[in-house]
């Protein structure tokens, strides 16, 4: 009769551990929904500017940076008090979707993969510097802010290129998920490119770059919705 304790100990723990995964993801799907609404808000309450034409009329989509909504003052010159917080709380809430994100990524990594812990760990480091983005603007921090962009960005492009090698050695439904990785990892990839290559210039960058930020976070956040909806409907997710 002893011999089913440990057994039934070792159940036990895997089905503390996925009720807890499901949490996660639970909670990074609330937060990235969270996110949409304040920075729906953010983007009507901005008043204008873009960095190619400061007269612009209100916020465009793929000439603005993220960043540029949580300025205190926008582009154009007019005072942004509400819209800058509704930005910054958006931008934290995306940072703890990233935060469950990475957490329950490794989840559904083969058993035993050296990567599970090292994804935690730069996907962690990562969000605790992306935090610190919205909230050191530009316009007061200079280049303080964009050393703490690019310090999160190459960890988590660190982080995620671990993840995606794993879930392809992972085989089956995974490699579906490092399919949606890789786009994710090569956008991202080209727009910190972009983003170093411009961050000298005396002049405004081009389209170019805010756009391929806006794309970056596009995918990033499909591959987010898809592990995190992945790991609510599936009950067997693999173990360590």
């Amino acid at each position: 009769m002893s011999q089913y304790v440990p057994r039934l100990d070792q159940e036990s723990k895997a089905t503390r551990a996925r009720a807890s995964s499901k949490r996660v993801a639970l909670a990074t799907l609330s937060c990235l929904l969270g996110f949409v609404g304040f920075w729906a808000g953010a983007m009507a309450l901005y008043p204008g500017g873009t960095w190619l034409d400061r007269s612009h009329r209100g916020e465009s989509f793929f000439a603005n940076f993220f960043c540029d909504l949580a300025q205190p003052v926008s582009l154009s010159g007019v005072a942004n008090p509400v819209g800058s917080r509704l930005a910054q709380f958006g931008m934290l809430l995306f940072a703890a979707a990233l935060g469950g994100f990475f957490w329950v990524l490794p989840e559904h990594f083969a058993p035993g993969s050296r990567c599970r812990s090292w994804v935690r760990r730069a996907g962690g480091l990562s969000v605790l510097v992306f935090a610190f983005v919205p909230l050191t603007p530009s316009e007061r921090f200079g280049r303080l802010h964009a050393v703490l962009a690019l310090v999160s960005g190459g960890l988590g492009l660190l982080a995620a290129l671990l993840a995606v090698w794993a879930l392809f050695a992972s085989g089956g439904r995974s490699r579906a998920l490092a399919l949606l990785g890789s786009l994710a990892l090569a956008v991202g990839g080209v727009d910190t490119v972009l983003f170093i290559e411009h961050l000298a210039d005396s002049a405004p960058p081009p389209l170019l770059v805010p756009a391929a930020q806006k794309i970056a976070a596009l995918i990033l956040s499909a591959w987010m919705v898809s592990v995190a909806s992945l790991t609510l409907l599936d009950d067997n997710s693999r173990r360590a």
